[in-house]
């Protein structure tokens, strides 16, 4: 019996190595509950927690079935949602053979429940929104404080203080809470289309937003749906990173990683109408024509209507190949008339808005500034660029690599970004299932940039940024700068197409097989980098990061890789070690600047806000406020403070340590 088992495992082991390394066929079939049951054990040998479909599994699956019917946790109420969890042992060992068989009825008849309830029960709740926009408008006024009962001081509620106007940590307990969920929704989303909008249309477009989700439940075929809920469901129970794409997400998905598409160079954001214009992309087709300014409304696109499409939608019809026409009717800003205009598609280079250079002066000398978006195909060599365009007017005397909000995206290229400001060694190690370790080692001993580095990061640097920030410690190459630990994403995930010969099913999945280690042996899963250097800077919102996630991968070290204990290495740590806190103690009165508090004081920042809501509200309804110009945006005092840092490293920075490469 042992020695079947053992056969099994190795051929559906052999089989999940054929699904990584077949290419993709020509077509796709339709998901069904026979085809992904067929697809479950192969799934389990590739991801790296080598997990089965036990009760605690499947109690994990049927939670993420909830969430994947209301992601926004406001249709099903609190008790609503543990029924459907909290299933006995015996219920629960049964639903999982009956899900290896190919029996997804149990998770049919929670979709009809869902259909027939909640989203029945609300129906008349969504249907009646335009009539509540003075309780949605109401929501964002200032509530008066209370008076402690001792002194009779002011006392800010927990909600004062926070920025944020909803709270999605858990469902509602009733239908009137459920209902205030919705109208907090609409308010939250009714702020932020008045920074660009008109009243009247900010108004709309929230609407439009959150009925979204629910219309698209009606006339929704069932037997299309289930199969992907339940497979959606069973990859995210194994870990938050492994998922399942469907093909329009998966183009999206795809497309986040990009280094250029074709299109007509425009950033846009939702409207009721279509989209409306950001910016306008110098050097591109719509810049060219010189018929597009920012603020203008995009209605159609051919002969398609945009209005009430989301706006990945709008994208995907303005996009399309290089060198190919498209015609676009806009609404302009001044004077509300329509002009049809007609662009040819061109290549739209990412790297210009992803990877951004400025420099500052400090008294140590001249500060590069490098901030990267994401970690797409070719961006270490973008950030190359950037090095030698800041340093061509006047050489740099220090760098800050900021990382800020950077997910993440190819590990490849974090071992290449890294390796711009180290000589040769190991960047990263990866441990499969099977306990095996390789590590991948930045093969160039020359560096781009050898000067004082600093990595600016905060709680939503992860992944492939972790990488970066915790390689340059451990090498004791720069000093990492944040207001809290970074995000928390020590795995790598696996991209495969199911379109493969033999499974030809439509989208892909990212699957978890890998734990990465940083250099010096640990995993940053769970616990992330910590700032050499705390600046202060936006609240940290805990439950964002990776350890609020009950079913993530554990933290994990391994042994250091030998090559880390190099002359260079131990010169870099050194000098680090004997001055981080000389830095930590330059930092702490800059900090103290009221210029810099009044940057993350959540009141005066809600002051300010109610300062600019007063100013549009002398507008007239149906008049947009005027596009904040970029160049008059306020000073980012968390990079200005980084600079700063670098400043103070420059006078003591060893010259031996300031090494270039040819160039």
């Amino acid at each position: 019996m042992r020695r079947s088992r053992v056969l099994l495992q190795r051929a559906a082991f052999l089989f999940a190595l054929v699904m990584l390394a077949m290419p993709a066929a020509q077509s796709a079939e339709k998901l069904t509950p026979e085809r992904i049951a067929n697809l479950i054990p192969q799934i389990f040998t590739l991801h790296l927690s080598k997990k089965e479909m036990n009760e605690a599994f499947m109690r994990q699956l049927l939670k993420e079935f909830v969430n994947q019917l209301d992601p926004a946790k406001s249709l099903f109420l609190k008790d609503e949602a543990e029924a459907v969890c909290n299933k006995g042992g015996d219920e629960l060992r049964k639903l999982a053979e009956r899900s290896l068989n190919g029996d997804f009825s149990a998770y049919t008849d929670i979709v009809k429940s869902f259909l027939d309830k909640q989203i029945a029960r609300d129906t008349p709740l969504y249907d009646g929104l335009e009539n509540r926009a003075a309780d949605i408008k109401a929501l964002l006024e200032d509530k008066p404080k209370e008076k402690t009962a001792a002194n009779g001081d002011e006392k800010a509620s927990k909600e004062d203080e926070d920025e944020d106007i909803i709270k999605l940590a858990d469902r509602p307990a009733n239908l009137a809470e459920r209902e205030t969920r919705l109208l907090k929704t609409c308010a939250a989303l009714f702020r932020l289309n008045k920074s660009y909008l008109s009243e009247s249309e900010a108004m709309k477009q929230s609407l439009l937003t959150v009925r979204e989700e629910h219309k698209k439940w009606m006339g929704v075929k069932l037997d299309e749906e289930v199969p992907k809920l339940f497979l959606k469901s069973f990859m995210t129970a194994m870990d938050p990173h492994t998922v399942y794409f469907d093909p329009e997400e998966d183009e999206e998905f795809v497309a986040r990683l990009e280094r250029s598409f074709a299109g007509i160079g425009v950033q846009i954001r939702p409207c009721p109408l279509g989209a409306q214009v950001e910016d306008v992309m110098k050097g591109y087709p719509a810049e060219k024509s010189g018929r597009i300014t920012r603020g203008d409304q995009i209605v159609r696109v051919g002969d398609e209507v945009l209005a009430g499409l989301p706006i990945n939608k709008v994208v995907r019809r303005i996009k399309g190949k290089k060198g190919t026409e498209v015609a676009l009717t806009i609404l302009k800003r001044e004077g509300k008339a329509t002009e049809m205009i007609k662009l040819v598609r061109d290549d739209i280079n990412l790297a210009e808005l992803r990877v951004k250079g400025k420099t500052y002066d400090t008294p140590g000398g001249l500060v590069g500034v490098i901030s990267v978006q994401t970690f797409y195909q070719g961006v270490h060599k973008d950030v190359k660029t950037r090095i030698e365009e800041l340093n061509k007017e006047k050489p740099l005397a220090g760098m800050v690599l900021d990382l800020r909000e950077n997910h993440g995206g190819y590990l490849e290229e974090a071992v290449g970004l890294a390796g711009l400001f180290i000589g040769s060694g190991p960047v990263v190690g990866e441990r499969d299932g099977r306990g095996n370790i390789s590590w991948k080692d930045d093969p160039d001993s020359n560096m781009v940039y050898g000067g004082p580095l600093v990595v600016l990061v905060n709680q939503f640097s992860a992944s492939a940024s972790e990488i970066v920030a915790g390689t340059l410690k451990d090498y004791g190459r720069a000093v990492i700068v944040g207001s809290s630990q970074t995000f928390g994403k020590g795995t790598v995930q696996r991209v495969i197409p199911l379109s493969i010969p033999h499974i030809n099913l439509p989208g892909e999945i990212k699957i978890t097989t890998h734990q990465y280690y940083l250099a010096g042996g640990a995993s940053v899963q769970i616990k992330g980098v910590e700032p050499d250097v705390q600046i202060p800077g936006m609240k940290l919102m805990p439950d964002l990061l990776e350890k609020a996630n009950e079913n993530a991968v554990q933290f994990d070290r391994i042994k250091p890789k030998p090559e880390m204990s190099a002359e260079q290495v131990q010169a870099w740590t050194e000098w680090k070690a004997k001055h981080v806190s000389e830095l930590r103690d330059k930092s702490e009165p800059r900090t103290e600047r009221q210029e810099y508090k009044d940057a993350f004081d959540i009141k005066k920042l809600k002051a300010k806000r109610l300062a600019l809501e007063q100013k549009k509200a002398s507008l007239k309804p149906d008049e947009a406020p005027t596009p904040e110009d970029p160049k008059k945006d306020e000073p980012d005092m968390q990079a200005l403070e980084a600079a700063a840092i670098v400043g103070d490293m420059i006078p003591g920075w060893p010259k031996q340590l300031n090494t270039q490469a040819a160039k």
